[in-house]
This record gives C-alpha cells, sequence and structure tokens, in this order.
C-alpha cells in the first residue's frame, strides 16, 4: 500500500467516524485550503490548478448549503444559505476572473465561520 491510499483509508475512516458538528467542521477546513490554494495558484499564473482548487472549494459550499435544515434551522439556516451562496458566487467570479481578490474575501469568511462553528460546538 503506497502513501496515497495510506492517506485516502485514514481520511475516509475519519469521516466515517465524525459526527455530524465534526463532518461541517472537516468540510469548512477543507473549503479555506482549497480556497487558499486557488488563491496561490492563481497569483503564480497556474489557471489549471486554480481552476481545480476552486471548483472544489465551490462543491463544498454546495454540499453545506445542501445540509442545511430550513425548518430545524429557522433564520440560521436561511442566512448561512445566503451566505453560503455569496460564497458561491464570488468562487465563480474569482475562476472565471483569475482574480484573487474575491478567494481572498471568501477564505476570511470561511475562517471566521469555522472559527464560530469551533466555538459553538465545543
Amino acid at each position: 500500500m503506497n502513501y496515497q491510499q495510506m492517506q485516502n483509508n485514514y481520511l475516509q475512516n475519519q469521516v466515517m467516524s465524525a459526527s455530524p458538528n465534526k463532518l461541517i467542521e472537516m468540510l469548512l477546513q477543507a473549503a479555506v485550503k482549497h480556497v487558499k490554494l486557488g488563491q496561490i495558484a492563481i497569483t503564480e499564473a497556474q489557471p489549471a490548478k486554480a481552476h481545480q482548487q476552486l471548483t472544489k472549494a465551490q462543491n463544498i459550499l454546495l454540499e453545506l448549503r445542501y445540509a442545511l435544515d430550513a425548518a430545524q434551522g429557522g433564520a440560521i439556516a436561511a442566512d448561512l444559505d445566503q451566505l453560503y451562496g455569496y460564497m458561491y458566487d464570488e468562487l465563480v467570479q474569482a475562476n472565471v476572473r483569475k482574480d484573487p481578490q474575491p478567494a481572498a474575501q471568501v477564505a476570511s469568511l470561511l475562517s471566521e465561520l469555522l472559527e464560530s462553528w469551533q466555538t459553538i460546538t465545543q
């Protein structure tokens, strides 16, 4: 078994054994990582890599949006839905224009959201 397979197995075990709160935390962490990598790729003039990383972050935002429960979450779920939609749109613009500024703003928002999530779930 090579290193990549071992890493994939470890991640799969982490995901399968995580609580719902931990899964959201993991998704937010991954989104921050991919946005920052996309931002770096844009500044280093690597459009294909930027596209790959920003698309991964966009997909995570879509998953977070789909996971919202409007009936149980009420106004908070509605606010998060709007925030996720805004961040998704900003990443699309960053990706299309290869502009690091919208990606930087999304990375900041995601980092704040992650920090808040970690605070309330402890």
